[in-house]
Parts: structure tokens; sequence; C-alpha cells
């Protein structure tokens, strides 16, 4: 598999993980259901949540924004991998984003797990 095939694919896995982040955002919103894996780890009872309202104002957001910092470095790949080149500066400052906003919602659902469980 060529290098650019493989960047290819890596871009299309965060682009449809981030369409997927966004979907359990609508869920989380609009339905109250919470999904594991994405907003609590495996081992987490979800129907055990303390404050369900509190849980969703302080992840909602976290999650809405891992969902389209995902998206939005995964079009930038896309783009760059299958249409044409981007400036070396917007495909870094993509991914940086991407990593920043990863690593704060990791932390985010830690103490969430800790507050609300």
């Amino acid at each position: 598999m060529e290098t650019s095939m493989m960047f290819g694919l890596m871009d299309l896995i965060v682009f449809g993980c981030g369409l997927y982040i966004i979907y359990a955002y609508y869920l989380l919103v609009a339905k109250n259901e919470i999904k594991q894996g994405i907003l609590v780890s495996q081992k987490t009872d979800v129907k055990r949540c303390k404050d369900l309202e509190g849980y969703k104002k302080y992840m909602g957001i976290r999650l809405l924004a891992f969902g389209l910092a995902a998206v939005l470095s995964g079009a930038v790949g896309l783009y760059q991998d299958y249409v044409a080149p981007v400036p070396a500066v917007v495909y870094y400052v993509s991914l940086i984003l991407f990593f920043a906003v990863m690593i704060w919602y990791l932390m985010s659902v830690k103490k969430a797990e800790k507050t609300f469980w």
C-alpha cells in the first residue's frame, strides 16, 4: 500500500469517526442516551449516572467540539490527498487542533466519570 493511500485511509477513518461522534452528541442531547465507548468506558454502567442533566451540560459541548475537530481534520486531509494540495500550515493546524481537542476530551471523560458516577 502506498503512503498516500495509507494517509487517505487514515483521513477517511478520522472523518467517519467524527461523524459518529457528532451522532453520539445527537443521541446524548436529543434522546438522553449515553454511548459507551465514546462517552464512558465499557465498564461503566450508564444507568447508574447520578446527574444526567449535569452530565449532558458538562460533556455535550466537549463531545461536539471533538466531533467537529475530527471532521475538520479528516476533511482537510481528504482534500489534501484526493483533490488539491493545501498549504502546509492549514494541514498542520488542523492536525494539531484535532490532537489538542482529543486530549482535552479524554481528560474530560475521566473527570466526568469520577464526578457523575
